[in-house]
């Protein structure tokens, strides 16, 4: 059986040799082989050892990524064992060390198959992976965040395990982060702050109430922006709903701008103008602001508040829930690509959210190849993570969002 011949751009090899002033038998001598031997690697007949790839890569002063032809950020696990010089008996070793008797004892045959897309069945859980990735990163030399990555391209569907887990601790962190904000504050910046956190709260009602009706609501960027005041006589305009409740607990007067950006200096608002028009004014100048989620997290923590349909540890906000209780009820056949909209698919379905960070892996959009149309259709679909979600915690659910029927759902686990 012929040798697999490991990602090599030969033709890279022999345009960096010669901008090195280097004959092959000079590169040879350098990383231990014939001239007869870096031909072979220049005619793409055989691909230089993990090791030689990095003599070689010293040798013309340029990097392993160049020499094999894999842009960096696209590194596959074998990749990152190749560029770090190491064979599998290499890093066989070294992971056996460095891993706990529980995982089991590392094998060539365990390496291989992960390098090749297999799921090794010992390595299955987040615990395994949160003891695998950071060994890994420290033998190949590479941050955790570069395995983690090359990790989820070849196991999408393991991108829920990948995650980090929202503790208690860190969701403490973040309250008391808040606290000691809003004791900072003066009175008048607490109460400009929660009137644009009440008509933030709407807005979002107002959004979620869209979906639910099944009408896409926009990107968020848009309807959380507030109008906070237009710039002209309240005797053509009135006053913006922000203004009311201000006006309502005496505190608007013509000092508010000082205030918003006191606010936004502490990134716990984002301030913008655009226009509006006012007849019969034309258009005049309007104060737009937005909550960040520092704001948010300020807020609720100073008047002791928690999120509306917050989800505690693991669990999925409302809003992931009825999503993926939706596609669930869809069963085999699956829910058209067009059925879902906005962010969701984003943070569950199988690939990177925006951002680069990692999703769930619960749902995936899938060709069907029953569906009798000459133009291939793609249909969303649970994975075998999301309905081991559903699994696990139809229970926490139920008692956490009373109002989401998702029976049917949780019938169809059986058949999954």
């Amino acid at each position: 059986m012929p040798r697999r011949i490991e990602p090599f751009a030969a033709g890279s090899l022999v345009l960096l040799r010669r901008k090195a002033g280097l004959t092959q038998a000079q590169l040879g001598a350098a990383i231990g082989v014939s001239a007869r031997q870096i031909a072979s690697y220049e005619q793409g007949a055989h691909a230089p050892s993990p090791r030689r790839l990095r003599l070689m890569a010293r040798a013309l002063r340029t990097s392993a990524h160049e020499l094999a032809g894999v842009p960096a950020g696209e590194e596959s696990l074998a990749d990152l064992r190749r560029f770090a010089g190491l064979d599998r008996v290499d890093v066989v070793a070294l992971l056996d060390a460095a891993l706990s008797d529980e995982l089991g004892r590392v094998t060539e045959w365990k390496l291989q198959a992960m390098e090749n897309g297999r799921a090794v069945t010992a390595w299955l859980s987040r615990e395994a992976l949160q003891e695998i990735i950071p060994a890994l990163a420290k033998i190949y030399r590479v941050p955790v965040r570069t395995v983690r990555r090359s990790w989820f391209r070849s196991f999408p569907e393991q991108g829920y395990l990948l995650r980090a887990p929202r503790t208690a601790g860190r969701e403490q962190g973040q309250r008391r982060a808040g606290s000691r904000t809003w004791e900072e504050l003066t009175r008048r910046q607490r109460a400009y702050l929660v009137a644009c956190f009440r008509e933030d709260q709407q807005a979002e009602k107002r959004a979620g109430g869209s979906r639910a009706a099944g009408h896409a609501p926009g990107r968020a960027v848009q309807w959380r922006r507030i109008p906070f005041t237009v710039r002209a006589d309240p005797a053509f305009t009135g006053y913006t709903r922000v203004q009311e409740r201000l006006r309502a607990e005496g505190w608007h007067d013509a000092g508010a701008g000082a205030t918003l950006h006191a606010l936004a200096r502490r990134d716990l608002l984002r301030v913008s103008e655009d226009e509006v028009e006012v007849f019969p004014l034309g258009f005049v100048p309007r104060v737009v602001v937005e909550m960040t989620r520092a704001g948010r997290a300020c807020v609720r923590a100073g008047l002791k508040e928690r999120p509306v349909g917050h989800a505690p540890g693991d669990l999925l906000s409302q809003w992931l829930w009825t999503v993926l209780v939706t596609v669930a009820e869809a069963g085999e056949a699956g829910l058209a690509e067009d059925a879902l909209w906005g962010r969701a698919k984003f943070y569950l379905g199988t690939g990177y959210r925006p951002g680069g960070a990692l999703s769930r892996g619960f749902i995936d959009c899938l060709p069907d190849e029953g569906d009798g149309h000459q133009e291939r259709v793609y249909r969303w679909v649970v994975t075998a993570a999301g309905w081991d979600h559903i699994r696990h915690h139809a229970a926490d659910y139920r008692e956490l969002y009373p109002g989401i029927a998702a029976d049917t759902a949780v019938e169809r686990v059986s058949e999954n």
